[in-house]
Formats: C-alpha cells, sequence, structure tokens
C-alpha cells in the first residue's frame, strides 16, 4: 500500500517542531534560570522561576559576594492519538551563579520557594572594610 505524501510531511514538519523544542530545553539548562535581582529597604532580593522543580530538589549556597543555584528536576511527555502513542522522560540539571549587586551578610540570606518561584533575600552589608591612609 502506498502511503499518502502528506502524511509524509506531517510528520517531518513534527519532527522538525520536536528538534525546535528540544534545542529550547537544552538551551535553558541551568543557565537559562530566569531571576529578577533588585534592592528594596536595604536588602537584595533575588526571584528565580524554577516551576515544575520540588523544593526538595533545590540546593542553594551563598557568600557575601554570589549566590549559588542547583536544581534537579525530571520530566514525562505522554502523547496518543489514533496513529501513535509516544513516552519520553527527561531529566535536568540546572546551576546558576548570581552576583549579589553589592556585598550582603551571608548570614542575613533566607529563602523561601512556592508555586516554582525561589525568593532569596538578603541584608545589604553596611560594614565598610575601607580604611583611611595617612600619605607620608
Amino acid at each position: 500500500m502506498r502511503r499518502d505524501p502528506f502524511d509524509d510531511l506531517t510528520d517531518r514538519m513534527q519532527n522538525i517542531f520536536e528538534e525546535f523544542q528540544d534545542m529550547g530545553r537544552d538551551l535553558t539548562g541551568l543557565s537559562g534560570v530566569p531571576v529578577d535581582v533588585h534592592k528594596d529597604d536595604g536588602e537584595i532580593i533575588v526571584k528565580a522561576d524554577l516551576p515544575g522543580i520540588n523544593k526538595e530538589n533545590l540546593s542553594l549556597k551563598a557568600d557575601k559576594d554570589t549566590l549559588e543555584i542547583a536544581a534537579e528536576g525530571s520530566e514525562e511527555v505522554e502523547e496518543e492519538n489514533e496513529k501513535y502513542f509516544r513516552r519520553e522522560r527527561a531529566r535536568r540539571t540546572y546551576r546558576r551563579t548570581v552576583p549579589w549587586p553589592t556585598t550582603v551578610d551571608p548570614e542575613s540570606i533566607t529563602a523561601e520557594y512556592s508555586d516554582g518561584v525561589l525568593t532569596v533575600t538578603a541584608e545589604i552589608e553596611e560594614e565598610d572594610d575601607s580604611r583611611e591612609i595617612d600619605i607620608e
């Protein structure tokens, strides 16, 4: 039986579409974690979008200069219609280092995670380590 050329075209278009989707997923790996950083009342606030990530799979490290966000997530896609059935699983690892725009107090850093949004807050360090130097 001869195959309909429109089915071939449809299959090829579907494959191209899936390749673009996969390419987009690869490009948004860990460094693709979108973040917003802003200053408010003596604090620096970082918000990161991590949809589909469980709180247990998040890890944060911070010092006075940087914040490191690490996460692991998995995704499962199932599609079914009268012609085919597809099931795919993917595991993603995310890692992003965000520099604080100014020095912060590492002991003041707090974090909350709700509805796929991570919010990290740190107090700006008021201490000035600089000193005046006498010129001889």
